[in-house]
């Protein structure tokens, strides 16, 4: 293999793996959601886990110098066990990370949609077929609210699902990116 079909080795790596987690989103939306959850809630983990070991090193270190207490520092062991207690409720409940997520676009799109509602109101003139498509597009943003509100669970479903099929077309894209260069490194 040349030195340019090496180069492009992490793109056709990075493609073929989007394509196939966006296949395992798609076929496999419920058990995507609980493995989606399981990495946010060891990321929280980690994540607090490692402020813990630095607020003990920073203590540690703190008091070896003769300075006393480290200013502050409580606040970061408090939010540090904080951390990892909402990592361990994560892990064990997975399926509440993206039901919470949906839940906050939910609020977004519904807040987005009505104010943007409020806006059209103002500013409406019904001869303008622009004006008409803004009303229309805030009705629909208000709805989508609307319906991730009130069932978190299918709308957590089709994200999951829309991502999937987002990673599967980045993955072709990227695919057929590094098939069109590797061609066009071919013909000069």
């Amino acid at each position: 293999m040349n030195g340019n079909g090496t180069k492009r080795l992490p793109t056709y790596i990075g493609g073929i793996f989007a394509v196939i987690a966006g296949l395992f989103f798609v076929l496999m939306p419920e058990v995507s959601s609980g493995f989606i959850g399981i990495m946010f809630g060891v990321i929280l983990f980690v994540a607090g886990l490692s402020e813990v070991i630095g607020y003990i090193i920073s203590i540690k270190q703190f008091r070896e110098e003769n300075y006393g207490k480290a200013a502050g520092a409580e606040i970061v062991l408090v939010y540090s066990v904080i951390i990892m207690a909402l990592g361990v409720f994560f892990l064990l409940k997975p399926d509440t990370v993206l039901q919470l997520l949906t839940m906050i676009v939910g609020f977004f799109f519904l807040i987005d949609g009505i104010v943007k509602l409020r806006q059209e109101m103002f500013m409406f003139n019904k001869t303008d077929l622009y004006s008409w498509a803004l009303l229309f597009l805030a009705i629909l943003l208000i709805a989508a609210g609307i319906v991730l509100l009130v069932n978190p669970f299918d709308g957590t479903r089709n994200v999951i699902v829309f991502s999937g099929i987002s990673f599967i077309i980045s993955g072709c894209e990227a695919i057929f990116l590094g098939i069109v260069r590797r061609n066009d490194s071919k013909n000069p």
